[in-house]
Parts: structure tokens; C-alpha cells; sequence
């Protein structure tokens, strides 16, 4: 009896936690993607002009294949990925581009990875394959005009396991600071890592310089304790949405701190916090979200034609001086919104006001 008890909280919190709308996954799929774009998606092609001596796997794929140099290979890859995101972006087939986008590029990078240098971005690797689950097809997309979705049902499931993998992983970064030494008073990390930065012989930015200045122990073992604190607790907020909410503002303004003090960005992993975002907003708000439906769906040419152009700029490669943006642009949009998350006492008073004034408008 008491496994079954077990199991059925447990699956009453992965299914029962997160109640999307169709219209939410769909905003979501969207911004996912030119947030992605925005970035700019990687470069396979280049893993063919690596020197084989740096060819060093850990078990696993590219470990069973051997190294792949065929630079036609790694073209016609590179073409497959950027076809794949253009439909996800246009919502064509959107459950199977996602999967194959998400395992492409966990293919691309496994290989990349296998030549020594590693970055920190699973977690936009494995969004669209957890978001393929949720059905984020079923709205502002060519699947929904086709009616392709008229037996399926948005699933939030999807956006559990992603708050515990995320939990998962900022307990497994927060871990070894620990255990290394962060709680010690007679040093600090994070002014090792600011100090770092600003001797790396790169020109510092945003606020490096100025924490470099400060040179206040005080002050910097404050940031090492509220890194712990938030790397180490952000697990314990999974089991309630409203906390995890806030939870997720405050990771945004954790990772724009970073960026602003060690120059560390983390541009791309915001993009995973992006369902979150868009529930706290229309979930709390039902005039809000309701105008923001009737906006799409008035407009849906204008916007299916911008798609269809964004998907032949994807497709070709081709990026002309007006799609080119700042990378750390991404970082500063997520944290807008995610600031408002933090104090949610505000926010939503102020988006019913906002709803009900327009609506006494029209």
C-alpha cells in the first residue's frame, strides 16, 4: 500500500502540476525559436577540419561510429538541423521535427564534445525533444490551421520532468562548491572568478570592472552564499508551481548576474525557462490571454508570412545585416519578464488592470 501511495503522488505531481494551453506551448515553440536564431544555430560543418589527434570520446556513440571527416557528411547535416528548426518554427510536423531537431543536435554536439571543448547547454539540447510531448504543435502553427492536432490534448508532464532536470542540474553545480570550499570566510570564489575575467586579456564587460574595483570581501562572500543557497534550494521548489514560478525569476536574474560580474553568459539556457514564463503570464490572467489569442489569430497571415521567410533565411544560411543581433540580447529579453516573476504580488494586479481598461475601451 505504501508504493502505491508513493506512485500515486508521484504521478499526480508530474501530471497534475502544470496545466498548459495549447496557446501557451505554441508562444512557447515560437520564441524558442528566434531566441534560437538569435543566437545563431551551430556549425557542424566545422567538426571535419578538426585534427584527428584531438579525437578523444568517452563511451558512448561517437565512440562506437570513429570520427566522421567527410565534410559533405557534416553539410548535408547541417542542412537537415536548419530544415528541422524551421518547420518546429513554423509548427509543421512539429512533434517529429522536434524530435529529430533535438536529436541531431545531440548527435552534433557528442561529436563536437569528442575534440575536447565543452559547453554548457544540454538543457536547450533537450528542450524540444521533453516539449515534443507536450503537443506545443497544436497552436499558432500549420499543424492547428490543418486541423492535425483535433485529437490531441496539450500535456504538462513534459514541464515537470524539466523542473526536476533542472533542479537536478543546479544541485549538481551547486554540490561541489560546497564541498570546495565556498562556505570558508577567508576567501572568495566568485572574486577569484571576477578577478579572472578581468586579467584574462579579453576587455571586460557590463559590470566586471566595477566589482573588480569594490575589492570587498564582505561583499563577495555574499554572492558565494547566495550562489549556494540558490544552486543548492532550487530543487526543493519543484513540488509547487507557484514557488517554482519564482524560482525561475530568480534564476534569470541569477544568470544576467553572472553575465553582468564574471562575463559568463548563459544566453541560450534562459530559453528553457521561456513555458514558465508564459504560464505565470497567461495562466493568472484569462482577458490577458484571451487578447493575445484574438491578436494572433486576426493576424495569423502577416505572421505565417514572416514564418515562411524566417524558415528560407534558416534554410539558405543566409543572414543579411537585419537578422544579426547580439548574442547576450537573448539573456536581457528572458529577464525582463522573469523580473516581474519574483514579486508576483505586483504583476498580477497590474495585468488586470491593464485587461479590464482595455477591455472598458473597446
Amino acid at each position: 500500500m505504501r508504493i502505491l501511495q508513493i506512485n500515486e503522488r508521484i504521478t499526480n505531481w508530474l501530471e497534475n502540476t502544470w496545466k498548459p494551453t495549447f496557446f501557451q506551448l505554441g508562444l512557447t515553440r515560437i520564441l524558442f525559436c528566434l531566441g534560437f536564431f538569435i543566437f545563431d544555430l551551430p556549425q557542424f560543418i566545422e567538426i571535419a577540419s578538426f585534427e584527428l589527434v584531438f579525437f578523444d570520446p568517452p563511451p558512448g556513440i561517437s565512440r562506437l561510429i570513429g570520427p566522421i571527416t567527410s565534410e559533405d557528411f557534416w553539410w548535408t547535416f547541417d542542412l537537415i538541423l536548419r530544415i528541422s528548426f524551421a518547420l518546429i518554427l513554423i509548427g509543421f510536423r512539429t512533434k517529429a521535427s522536434s524530435i529529430i531537431f533535438g536529436l541531431l543536435l545531440l548527435f552534433g554536439f557528442t561529436y563536437d564534445y569528442s575534440y575536447g571543448k565543452i559547453n554548457h547547454n544540454i538543457f536547450p539540447v533537450i528542450f524540444p525533444l521533453l516539449m515534443a510531448f507536450t503537443n506545443w504543435g497544436g497552436a499558432l502553427s500549420i499543424d492547428a490551421l490543418r486541423n492535425r492536432t483535433r485529437n490531441k490534448i496539450p500535456k504538462g508532464w513534459p514541464l515537470t520532468f524539466l523542473s526536476f532536470l533542472l533542479g537536478w542540474g543546479y544541485f549538481t553545480a551547486g554540490l561541489p562548491k560546497l564541498i570546495g570550499g565556498w562556505l570558508d570566510v577567508s576567501y572568495s570564489t566568485t572574486a577569484g572568478f571576477i578577478l579572472r575575467r578581468y586579467y584574462s586579456g579579453a576587455d571586460p564587460m557590463y559590470l566586471n570592472e566595477m566589482f573588480v574595483k569594490i575589492n570587498n570581501l564582505f561583499i563577495y562572500k555574499i554572492l558565494d552564499y547566495s550562489t549556494l543557497l540558490f544552486e543548492l534550494g532550487f530543487i526543493l521548489t519543484i513540488f509547487w508551481s507557484a514557488l517554482f514560478l519564482r524560482a525561475i525569476g530568480i534564476a534569470a536574474m541569477f544568470h544576467l548576474g553572472v553575465l553582468l560580474t564574471v562575463n559568463i553568459p548563459f544566453s541560450l539556457h534562459v530559453l528553457v525557462f521561456l513555458p514558465y514564463i508564459i504560464y505565470f503570464y497567461f495562466d493568472n490572467n484569462s482577458q490577458f490571454s484571451e487578447r493575445a489569442k484574438h491578436f494572433f489569430s486576426r493576424n495569423k497571415k502577416v505572421f505565417l508570412t514572416i514564418g515562411l521567410i524566417l524558415c528560407v533565411v534558416i534554410i539558405t544560411d543566409y543572414y543579411p545585416r537585419l537578422f544579426s543581433f547580439p548574442r547576450h540580447l537573448i539573456l536581457f529579453l528572458v529577464c525582463i519578464p522573469s523580473l516581474f516573476m519574483v514579486i508576483p504580488e505586483f504583476t498580477r494586479p497590474l495585468l488586470d488592470k491593464l485587461s479590464k481598461r482595455d477591455s472598458h475601451e473597446k
